[in-house]
């Protein structure tokens, strides 16, 4: 590289001096110790990290447990999916069989035979349909009464 933090050799050179000068001999060389031992000490924690980073990759690798537990991942996904497909198909059919149910009822409704008040208001309110049945209005239920509660 021709520079370090952007500082070239020229610029590096006069810093160098001026800290001689303003630190003086004896400084500068206790300094350039110190800093001699604290990169010793940072490059020999950078090779102890990296072989140690390089040893659990190769364990990992080994042994083989990656690629185990990404096995069991995909049998854990592959029983999801079955157990989804299990209860789509167990509410599924109850489900069916309700619609076939309720159709069933909406026919036999149809068939039955209103009462004479209600087919003469029937008739009043409802145009007959294009296939030749007559919708059936909703009933109207009757108001609730209010009853007192008894004291006893």
């Amino acid at each position: 590289m021709d520079s370090f933090f952007g500082i070239g050799a020229p610029e590096l050179i006069f810093i160098l001096i001026l800290a001689g000068i303003v630190l003086g001999p004896h400084r500068i060389r206790d300094i350039a110790r110190w800093l001699g031992k604290t990169t010793a000490q940072l490059q020999a924690i950078s090779r102890g990290f990296t072989a140690q980073l390089t040893k659990e990759l190769d364990a990992i690798d080994e042994s083989g447990d990656l690629k185990e537990t990404l096995q069991e991942v995909k049998d854990l996904r592959r029983q999801v999916t079955e157990l989804r497909h299990e209860i789509t198909r167990g509410v599924s059919e109850p489900m069916k069989e309700a619609r076939e149910l309720l159709k069933e009822g909406n026919e036999s409704l149809n068939q039955t035979i209103l009462p004479p008040a209600l087919q003469a208001a029937q008739e009043e309110k409802v145009a007959p349909a294009a296939n030749g049945e007559r919708p059936r209005p909703p009933l109207k239920l009757p108001k609730p009464v209010k009853v007192a509660d008894d004291p006893e």
